[in-house]
């Protein structure tokens, strides 16, 4: 039996059980390119009254903070004018052919998108996985979407080589988002790489991974790309219920990392830190 890990990624939000947003087909103010809002599905959990706050401060940083979801099609819209799927599977932790089994069996089911990190030491598995169910089951890349990131350190110091290197360890043609996986002394650095990346076609989206309130107030102005998403870890045993409708209110959208995770897993992310 081939063994899942429980090990999920989200773009709905379930850290707090709230979320800001509007369904694909109701009316909303025009939304700019660099805009964005996180969205529930269960919309009678929003609060209103947190709803209008995040809405004043998207409004008062010049544009309307929704984002659409399009629950029918389960992708939501990201500010890079690309779409993304709500929810995927992580490839933490998986490596050789138990990582390639598990992604040709998770695209085979009708999972359309793959989250991975160069950290993760599994990018040639997944792309071979990839490449593989492409030609197996008759998917196109355009069908696929592919996270991935760079990880502090060498990486980021050198970021040109760390971006060349996971396009040609996974040997897809382009990356369809690329994040930061955590802050670091070089990460502007990196991010403007990836900015440059964007432009020459590698890397389709970009964003960042373990950022809070107070590292996006100071590595924002830097940039010049606005992030289409910031990847934290959500879930039950740790809600941020005060960040995301911060981020929310930048225009990003925001990803759970692990949303429905395992008491043991949850133990080990706590014992590495």
């Amino acid at each position: 039996m081939k063994r899942m890990p429980a090990f999920l990624v989200s773009a709905v939000c379930i850290g707090a059980f709230t979320a800001c947003g509007t369904a694909a087909g109701a009316e909303q103010t025009p939304v700019q390119e660099t805009t964005t809002a996180e969205q529930n599905a269960d919309t009678s959990s929003v609060n209103s009254e947190e709803t209008e706050e995040v809405n004043e401060n998207a409004e008062a940083a010049g544009g309307s903070m929704v984002r659409e979801f399009d629950f029918e099609n389960r992708t939501v819209a990201l500010n890079s004018g690309y779409t993304m799927p709500i929810n995927g599977l992580g490839t933490y932790s998986l490596h050789g052919e138990e990582c390639i089994n598990a992604v040709k069996t998770a695209l085979a089911s009708g999972v359309r998108l793959i989250d991975t990190a160069s950290a993760y030491g599994n990018e040639e598995e997944i792309g071979q996985a990839i490449r593989e169910s492409m030609e197996e089951l008759g998917i196109s890349r355009e069908e696929v979407f592919v996270t991935t990131k760079l990880y502090l350190g060498t990486e980021m110091a050198d970021p040109e080589k760390a971006i060349q290197d996971c396009l040609d360890w996974m040997n897809i043609g382009y990356v369809d988002l690329m994040l930061l996986h955590h802050p670091d002394r070089n990460d502007v650095k990196a991010y403007l790489a990836m900015e440059k990346a964007v432009e020459e076609g590698k890397i389709r989206s970009i964003g960042l991974s373990n950022w809070y309130v107070e590292e996006l107030g100071e590595f924002l102005p830097q940039v010049n790309i606005t992030p289409a998403l910031v990847q934290n870890e959500i879930h039950p045993y740790y809600q941020e219920n005060d960040v995301f409708p911060y981020i929310q209110s930048l225009g990003i959208v925001v990803e759970a990392g692990i949303p429905l995770v395992e008491e043991d897993i949850q133990r080990s992310f706590w014992e590495m830190r």
